[in-house]
């Protein structure tokens, strides 16, 4: 036996350093022969750890994940973005890469440990059709229970090929038992623009939620649509979309930019990783006035439109700074079910700003790189660029809006009733009640007081602003001994903390309100209705309206006008 495991090993280095040879001579010699000659040795090593640590522990491992815990480690040690995709993370890359899947055409989320319908299904899918509803608690698929179930597992077991049947078993607010569909699975396109519409006189919408194949003829339709409906200016929101494919990126930008307009350049080590993207086709919206909205959720191929537009000077950007992820990431497949995403690139927008903001990107735990300076950016600093009509930019990771607007920070009470969906939650069975949907949806105090009672009875809980740093003070008080009087007042200081939490409630109404009221026309009329009214009271969309109605001032901003 020792020696069929030995054979094994010398097998598996052999296959190793033959692999590490041929991929060697593809990457065409971009270090040094010592430079693969250490990368072998180590490699080595990993090998000759892996082993004697899987044969000889004290107990015994499972290898597969143990391996994946040395992998995950290792990437670990580089940035957020390179890592071991398994099946799930390759499935859900090639659904975006396609544009299509075979399933029934929900976007389920967990709630209350169990997966739930959080929009109502898609346009003409077996799930709208079979009558599956926003809110619908998925108990069972293909008789097997659902609780506790990692989200991307429910998911492939709900996505097959087209014409092939998947039994669901739902719960329902205001059923007393289970509901069970059968759905015939079906090619469901993946559609990106969640919101089109006019949403004054004059000014067009347009949500993205990502950046998947078929996007730059999504916004090309919407566009023309919108144009055929009134529309002379037009506002596309990117805010919290957290990007996609490149190629996807490059052609919504094409929508505004003239052909031949470089939109985005990537720089990396190897000769691949050094390219130029240019708008390939003649723009849709060439002249348009435009205004996009961005946040600290914007990331990516948002940051690649947005800042193509700023430094083309097509469009006024608004809202808050993106969040400035410019890494370049390729797939490298290593079997049928696994690949691994590697970062090759940063990019670069026309000005020569890159997007990357290294601050919050690289790992500082381990010291890997041999030049740490030679993969940080040129533009960490504030660094003045300019835009090509001589407007002055800055470098520094993300995009500067033009127009900043912030809007209002969430309390920790707040937050946490969003994180544990009791938002969601209450809706669901609230508007199981509503009889008449046709009626205005307003939130009034006895909802309210629904609500509250609600939360009790979820023993919903949250810490209030400071009582973490009261908690760490108490704890070194009584290290250092600071005595009883300190510890005294100390107390009566949480006692005092402890009974402003009653009042938050109080503090939050307003914001209860919208959130309740926005998850209920979620609920009753859909996610476009839903969209529509957030817009309602939207400092963003109103500071973007206000720019796009006034043309001197937009000209202004873009300095087209002195």
């Amino acid at each position: 036996m020792k020696w069929k495991k030995q054979g094994i090993w010398i097998v598996v280095l052999t296959i190793l350093t033959i692999s590490l040879g041929g991929w060697m001579a593809n990457m065409g010699s971009p270090a040094s022969p010592d430079y693969y000659l250490e990368v072998q040795k180590n490699l080595t090593l990993f090998v000759q750890v892996y082993k004697e640590v899987t044969l000889k522990y004290v107990e015994e491992i499972d290898p597969n994940k143990f391996m994946r815990v040395g992998v995950n480690r290792l990437l670990d040690a580089l940035d957020p973005y390179t890592m071991l995709l398994e099946r799930d993370q390759n499935e859900e890359m090639s659904i975006m890469t396609r544009g299509k899947y075979g399933g029934v055409g929900m976007t389920i989320s967990i709630r209350d440990e169990w997966p739930t319908v959080v929009e109502p299904p898609f346009s003409g899918t077996p799930a709208l059709k079979a009558g599956i509803r926003e809110g619908d608690q998925i108990i069972e698929v293909d008789g097997k229970s659902t609780k506790g179930e990692k989200i991307s597992k429910t998911a492939i077991r709900l996505r097959g090929r087209p014409g092939t049947s998947v039994i669901i078993k739902v719960r329902r607010a205001g059923v007393q038992e289970p509901l069970e569909f059968h759905l015939i699975r079906a090619v469901i396109s993946v559609h990106d623009v969640s919101y089109t519409g006019i949403i004054r006189d004059g000014v067009g919408y347009i949500k993205l939620r990502r950046f998947s194949k078929n996007v730059g003829k999504e916004i090309s339709d919407a566009i023309k649509n919108l144009k055929s409906k009134g529309m002379t200016t037009v506002i596309l929101d990117l805010r919290s979309n957290p990007g996609g494919l490149l190629p996807a990126a490059v052609n919504v930008a094409n929508v505004f930019l003239p052909k031949g307009t470089l939109i985005v350049s990537t720089r990396g080590r190897t000769p691949n990783s050094n390219q130029k993207f240019r708008a390939e086709k003649e723009p849709v919206a060439p002249d348009l006035p435009l205004a996009i909205l961005v946040d600290g959720n914007s990331a990516s191929a948002s940051e690649i439109v947005t800042g193509a537009i700023q430094d083309m000077d097509r469009g006024v950007v608004v809202g808050t700074r993106t969040f400035g992820k410019g890494l370049v990431q390729t797939i490298v497949p290593l079997s049928k079910t696994q690949s691994v995403k590697i970062t090759t690139a940063k990019y670069y927008i026309p000005s020569g700003r890159c997007i990357n903001n290294d601050k919050h990107t690289f790992r500082n735990s381990v010291d890997v790189f041999v030049h740490p300076d030679s993969f940080k950016s040129d533009s960490t600093g504030k660094k003045a660029y300019h835009t090509k009509d001589g407007r002055v930019v800055y470098g520094g990771g993300g995009i500067e809006p033009d127009i900043v607007v912030k809007n209002p920070k969430l309390s920790n009470f707040e937050w946490e009733l969003i994180r544990k969906s009791m938002f969601f939650n209450f809706a669901v069975r609230y508007a199981s009640t509503i009889r008449d949907t046709l009626k205005p949806i307003i939130i009034q105090n006895n909802v309210l007081k629904d609500f509250r009672e609600y939360l009790k009875g979820k023993k919903f809980t949250f810490n209030i602003e400071g009582i973490k740093a009261l908690d760490s003070l108490e704890k070194t008080a009584k290290d250092r001994k600071y005595g009883q009087p300190f510890e005294e007042n100390l107390k009566a200081l949480k006692t005092l903390l402890g009974r402003q939490k009653y009042s938050e409630f109080n503090k939050s109404e307003d914001f209860m309100k919208r959130m309740l009221r926005l998850e209920t026309i979620a609920k009753l009329k859909g996610s476009r209705a839903e969209i529509r009214a957030s817009l309602e009271g939207d400092k963003t969309v109103g500071a973007a309206i206000s720019i796009l109605t006034n043309p001197q001032k937009y000209r202004m901003k873009l300095g087209l006008s002195k």
